[in-house]
Formats: structure tokens, sequence, C-alpha cells
């Protein structure tokens, strides 16, 4: 490009304002938490999950169609240990020098975070729309 072609195309912009720099500041410190975050989440899921695999397998009154009962039972089993596996460090080989290389492997431990967060959460979702619908049998009948 010719010297006279580059001094027309100057461009001219505006500093971004306190608000503006506070929402893009907000945005990178979020996408930069959203790992922690979900480990956080799949903590508090195993914690969930083993209380009502406990509490299903102690009070055999929660649900009292024996097969009701083994499919929430496994539905409890899977989200603890599917959210045990979620847990789990994220294993990868990087070049700690290339930006491009750390952004696309911290895209893939996301990625595989939430995958076991779905399952897991879908799991504990199933389980209670189960026992909420055996209560409302009951309760109606």
């Amino acid at each position: 490009m010719s010297e006279s072609v580059k001094n027309k195309i100057q461009q001219k912009g505006l500093r971004p304002t306190n608000e503006d720099e506070f929402y893009l500041n907000w945005g990178k410190e979020s996408l930069k938490n959203n790992i922690k975050l979900s480990n956080e989440i799949l903590k508090q899921i195993i914690t969930l999950s083993t209380a009502l695999l406990g509490l299903t397998i102690i009070y055999e009154k929660i649900v009292s169609v024996e097969i009701l009962r083994i499919i929430v039972l496994l539905l409890f089993f899977i989200s603890l240990v599917v959210s045990l596996l979620g847990v789990l460090p994220f294993e990868g080989t990087i070049s700690l020098n290339s930006p491009t290389e750390i952004k696309e492997f911290k895209r893939k431990v996301l990625k595989h975070k939430r995958i076991y967060l779905w399952i897991s959460g879908g799991g504990l979702t199933l389980g209670f729309a189960i026992i909420i619908g055996e209560l409302i049998t009951k309760l109606l009948l």
C-alpha cells in the first residue's frame, strides 16, 4: 500500500466510556471464572447426589414402586459418578508460550466440564421428576 493511501485511511475512534470498560472487564473476568464455577457446581452436585442417594436407600417410602425406586437410585448414582468424573482435571498437552493453544485448551476444558454438568444435572432432574410424579400420583389416588 502506498504512503498516500495509508494517510487517507486513518481511523479515528472514541475512547470507551467507563461503563463500556466496566462491561468489557466484567466479560473477561466472567469468561475466566467459568471453569472454576463449573467445578464448584459439580462439587455441589456431588454433595446433593450423595445425600439424595442415601435418603432414597434409607427411606423406602420416598419411592414405593420398586421399579421407580431402582430407576431413581440409578439416576442419583449416575449423577454422582458423572459429577465426580467432571471434577477431575482435564488432561492435555499445550505450549504455554502460545496464546492460541491456551485459548483452545481452555475452551475444551470448559466444554468438557459443561458436558458433565448437563449429564449430572439431568440425572438429578429426572430423579426428582420421578419422585414428584409418584408423590402427585399418591395424592390424587
